[in-house]
């Protein structure tokens, strides 16, 4: 599963791969990105499985797009054979795909990347992860409390410790 925000779209690179991505995703577009509304309209039109979540003030933080998922997603979520990937940057075709695989290959595995500010740019959650029962209430939580960024992947990787296989 895909969800990126509309900060992947810097430099307008990324408008094409997304209107034929094979599965459904969802995007984010957030306050001030000059992506809402007709700005996504070829896009949507073209891939009518992608799912917009228009957001009209600054979401508290990653985690507050994310909780929002499972609500937006339900029955897309239950595959624990795909990953989660949550992008909020610009990415290549390439680097996703290979983000994918290795989510793939670890269902129980975790990685993210986070820029000099501290804020979160991309996160994988394996599929055992990202399909639990647990992880939703778990990113609520996280997004109600507004716990910070480093901290809230700490309390994740101690939730879903990767057992490495």
């Amino acid at each position: 599963m895909l969800a990126v925000t509309s900060n992947a779209f810097l430099g307008d690179s990324n408008k094409d791969f997304l209107a034929n991505w094979q599965e459904t995703f969802v995007l984010f577009a957030l306050p001030g990105s000059g992506l809402s509304g007709l700005g996504l309209k070829g896009l949507l039109e073209r891939n009518r499985s992608a799912i917009l979540i228009e957001h009209l003030r600054p979401p508290s933080g990653p985690f507050a797009l994310l909780a929002d998922l499972p609500k937006w997603l339900g029955h897309h979520l239950l595959d624990p054979t795909r990953p989660l990937l949550f992008l909020d940057r610009a990415f290549e075709m390439g680097e996703l795909t290979e983000e994918e695989r290795a989510g793939r290959a670890s269902p129980r595995g975790l990685r993210a990347e986070l820029d000099e500010a501290g804020r979160l740019r991309l996160l994988r959650l394996g599929g055992m992860i990202a399909t639990s029962p647990v992880l939703p209430p778990f990113l609520r939580i996280l997004a109600r409390q507004e716990v910070a960024v480093a901290t809230a992947l700490d309390l994740l990787r101690t939730a879903f410790p990767d057992s490495g296989t």
